[in-house]
């Protein structure tokens, strides 16, 4: 047992962590290990520059990706379109080329001895854009084994709340559970707690809003560059059991690129219904190889505004910040950063609405990357993640419980040579948490969790067929106090994907995964009241692992006018953990068991966005599950009800003006004790300009949300039955970025 032991003000740190210790020390030798090699490059060659330029306006593309496949070696367009790579050796090589609002290009260029010049247009796209979360390497969504989302740039800002849930509620397949405005998680097809893994910059978050219904995300969106959303079981480089998928959240607090000047950017937004008011802002500037990041935001809420009146004790707080420094060399870098944020948040109802929570938590994350290397591993990226997290639930003023989550957690990930078509990386990552309940409401002992994996993703690439397939082995320990069993899984997860292009403009991505899941902690060990999720828990220490069968079919197209995707996906799960009702309620609460049964779930999403006009779009995304628990006849339950989202928005220049309509369907599809819920329609309206000031660009956007001040209810919401949702809100948001 190695004792490790961190004193950092206003957490509790558990010194108990077995096997933490030489996890990280480790990890730190590897990620040290590895900035000796960044300097590592090929042969010396010829140079090879080029010019973007937007196909319809004839003007330069400033600021895109653009990346050399073989030798993974990227770089960004200047002002004037331009870019360039010195010394790439003889050979054939595939560029790809991605920025927000234009089609992914993928151009061949053969290098000699000569300088390579070349223009390359780009054709400004509808829908489809780069997605990093889903393969080793950036991938253009249309070009995605899985189905994806990305929230960036206006969008993010127009979508901006003061959660992770409230942001991404309505993006294909995502709903939102909730429990008042404060603590809220995204729910991905269906799938919530441990089936839907959220990472921040890759790395896990270290909370518990898997847990509890009460428990809340601990990242404020207004920190993000961008969110990715990757719907679908196959996404085994970041673990197995996310039968859902998974959101990572891309914040950039690590620089992995040299500064050539100060940059960055500040948010302020507010909104109507709640008293809400935040600002969050971000500089970075550079000397020489070395390059400094430092972010702060603070957010503060009011009690929620409904058409019924306010709901009490629904008010919400925060603040985070951060400051991290980078090494960036010629083809690899390395860096730092320190992290803290803190949460408080009323919980309504519970305890007559006397309860607050305080999430805090603090990070460290050191990160590594190198390129162009000779030999069979062409690069190497590597991280090591270690979170401190603690929250107390306060009655009344006084601390009743305590949870303590600390978590050390490292990956590495490596890409080996082209052999022949095959392209590929493989790796490995390691885990421990220890975790610990102390006061009134203690629903476990002390557990401890280890884990490690090993994996690997192939490509196979010919001019209309693409092939992807991949493997994880996982291995996860508990150990619990208080007599309880200790209990070890060994499991094993594949997928294979196939994208074929039936034309340049059409493409068909089929993707077959069989993922294991270990059952989670709560699953194995709770046991007593659980206020946060309205049961009396009984968990069973004998579970066996889940297993998942599934498949994902997509079909994408990407026409002058049109372009859009639409997906369906069935999952069929054996050992499946339900909470299952007994029938008896305990301390006024229904008793729930954790039980294994057998898990269909299927449904579809789709989307698509239609140019009427120069300036006018068309947009519609519907989405829909079927859960049903067959060794009972049931349904499964809390799943979100058939949605149907449509607008338009119109486009002069940097001014955008829009409106959707959200029609959802009541959704009596029930597992008791749940309720049935009424369908509704909102009606939701926006605006945004953008102008150049100086070095500066400004953002301006304005939302009305719920402009009928509907009285609706979320099916997921934990109070649904006592609290409808905001009504009439209006927000304003300022962005200036340098």
């Amino acid at each position: 047992m190695v004792e490790l032991r961190i004193n950092w003000p206003g957490i509790r740190v558990m010194n108990r962590t077995r096997r933490g210790g030489r996890l990280l020390a480790t990890s730190l030798v590897a990620l040290l290990a590895l900035p000796g090699v960044l300097g590592a490059a090929g042969q010396r060659g010829a140079p090879v520059r080029g010019h973007l330029i937007d196909s319809v306006t004839g003007k330069p593309v400033p600021g895109a990706l653009v990346f050399v496949e073989e030798l993974q070696r990227e770089t960004r367009s200047a002002p004037d379109g331009s870019f360039a790579f010195a010394d790439v050796p003889p050979g054939t090589y595939h560029l790809l080329i991605a920025v927000e609002g234009y089609a992914t290009r993928h151009v061949e260029v053969t290098v000699a001895a000569d300088p390579v010049t070349s223009d390359i247009t780009l054709v400004p796209e509808l829908h489809f854009t780069e997605v990093v979360s889903v393969s080793p390497e950036p991938r253009s969504q249309f070009e995605s084994y899985e189905p994806t989302s990305v929230l960036q740039g206006r969008e993010l800002l127009r979508d901006m709340r003061g959660t992770l849930g409230a942001a991404l509620d309505g993006q294909p397949g995502v709903a939102q559970r909730e429990f008042g405005q404060g603590p809220s998680r995204p729910v991905v097809r269906g799938f919530d707690g441990d089936r839907v893994l959220i990472l921040e910059n890759g790395s896990r978050m270290g909370d518990l809003s898997s847990q509890s219904g009460d428990h809340g995300v601990v990242v404020n969106p207004a920190t993000a560059s961008r969110v990715e959303i990757v719907r679908g079981p196959a996404t085994l480089l970041y673990g197995t059991g996310v039968l859902g998928g998974l959101v990572n959240v891309i914040s950039e607090s690590i620089p992995t690129a040299r500064s050539q000047k100060p940059s960055g950017s500040f948010t302020f937004d507010a909104g109507s219904g709640n008293a809400e008011a935040a600002l969050s802002g971000n500089v970075m500037f550079g000397a020489g190889p070395l390059v400094f990041r430092a972010g702060a935001s603070g957010r503060t809420a009011g009690d929620v505004k409904t058409p019924q009146g306010p709901v009490e004790n629904s008010q919400a707080r925060g603040g985070f910040a951060d400051a991290a420094v980078s090494w960036v060399g010629d083809t690899g870098y390395v860096g730092v950063s320190y992290g803290y944020d803190g949460t408080r948040y009323g919980i309504p109802y519970v305890e007559g609405g006397s309860i607050e929570v305080t999430p805090r938590r603090q990070s460290i994350d050191v990160r590594a990357e190198g390129q162009s290397w000779d030999g069979p591993i062409t690069s190497a990226r590597a991280s090591a993640a270690i979170r401190r997290y603690q929250h107390d639930e306060i009655d009344a003023g006084a601390i009743a419980t305590s949870f303590i989550n600390d978590t050390n957690e490292f990956d590495v990930h490596a890409h080996h040579r082209a052999l022949g078509r095959l392209r590929g990386t493989f790796g490995g990552w390691g885990f421990t948490r220890a975790f610990a309940v102390e006061g009134a409401e203690v629903l476990s002992p002390p557990v401890d969790q280890q884990g490690f994996a090993a994996f690997f993703y192939e490509e196979a690439a010919w001019p209309r067929i693409h092939l992807q397939f991949g493997g994880r082995y996982d291995y996860t320990a508990y150990q619990a106090g208080n007599g309880l069993p200790d209990r070890t899984f060994n499991e094993f997860s594949g997928s294979i994907g196939v994208l074929v292009h039936l034309s340049p403009s059409t493409t068909v991505a089929v993707s077959l995964a069989r993922v294991t899941r270990a059952p989670a902690l709560e699953e194995l060990y709770f046991e007593g009241p659980h206020p946060g999720n309205f049961a009396y828990e009984i968990g069973n220490a004998s579970l066996p692992p889940e297993t998942s069968s599934g498949i994902d079919v997509s079909l994408r197209w990407q026409l002058t006018r049109s372009s859009g995707e639409v997906s369906y996906f069935r999952n069929a799960i054996s050992n499946y953990i339900l909470r299952d009702f007994a029938g008896v309620f305990e301390d006024e609460l229904p008793v729930i068991n954790y039980v294994s049964s057998k898990g269909l779930m299927q449904g579809f999403e789709a989307h698509a966005d239609v140019q009427l006009t120069r300036s006018l779009t068309g947009e519609i995304t519907a989405d829909y599950v079927y859960g049903q628990v067959v060794n009972l006849d049931a349904p499964m339950p809390r799943i979100p009800p058939f949605r149907v989202r449509g607008g338009v928005h119109y486009q002069r220049d940097a001014l955008q003006i829009g409106g959707t309509v959200v029609v959802a369907a009541g959704q009596n599809r029930v597992f008791p004790p749940e309720l049935p819920t009424s369908g509704y329609g909102l009606l939701n309206l926006f605006a945004a300009y953008s102008f150049p000031r100086g070095r500066t660009v400004n953002t301006i956007t304005a939302t009305l949300n719920n402009a009928t001040n509907e009285l609706y209810r979320n099916h997921l919401s934990f109070i649904k039955q006592l609290a409808p949702e905001t009504g009439r809100n209006v927000r304003v948001a300022y962005s200036v970025g340098f």
